[in-house]
């Protein structure tokens, strides 16, 4: 575990490769479930994150300790991702996230499935329609809410982090934050309403 990032990233741009390994391991988790947030494929994420990381490597000398580090890399990642996005647009195709059935459940009868206890096929239909419908909404965003809202719910980044991730103000941050959740309640309220 690092005990002192500073030392670490100096270690790095002294030529100690290894010591980077030790960021890698720390932020990679973070790295990919952020990359994927943008991406909905796992493989793409994945392949997102490691070129976060090796552009991070080889621009580490230009790190000032201004910031975090991870503040830092995560502004690679977010532009990364940015330029997945734009390469991708023209096959956007929307994932609801969410798995409804394993090769083994698709293999088992409705019987074993309702002795199982595991949800039914209406509960699966419902929970396939409210995974599409999210994932719709959120992608229906305009990109600096629809990045602002993901980096901050579903990353539980503060609002600080993303201001200097992002390079906005605060008060800028909270105004996208504010605005993506009216836009989701407001595309969501149809679907909610719908189900009562």
């Amino acid at each position: 575990m690092i005990d002192n990032e500073d030392q670490i990233i100096q270690r790095v741009k002294n030529g100690d490769q290894n010591a980077f390994c030790e960021l890698v391991e720390k932020y990679k988790d973070k790295a990919l479930n952020i990359a994927f947030s943008f991406c909905r494929n796992h493989e793409d994420a994945k392949d997102v994150s490691q070129e976060a990381f090796i552009k991070a490597f080889k621009t580490i000398k230009n790190f000032r300790s201004e910031s975090r580090f991870y503040t830092w890399f995560y502004r690679i990642l977010i532009n990364l991702c940015k330029d997945y996005l734009r390469r991708k647009m023209k096959n956007k195709v929307i994932n609801a996230n969410i798995k409804i059935n394993n090769e083994a459940q698709e293999e088992e009868s409705i019987f074993e499935i309702i002795a199982s206890g595991l949800p039914g096929p209406k509960e699966q239909l419902l929970n396939k329609e409210l995974g599409e419908q999210l994932t719709e909404a959120l992608d229906s965003l305009p990109e600096q809410q629809k990045r602002v809202f993901t980096l901050k719910n579903i990353h539980g980044l503060k609002i600080s982090e993303i201001a200097d991730i992002i390079k906005c103000a605060e008060g800028t941050i909270k105004a996208h934050l504010f605005k993506a959740t009216l836009n989701l309640q407001e595309k969501l309220t149809v679907y909610a309403c719908q189900e009562v």
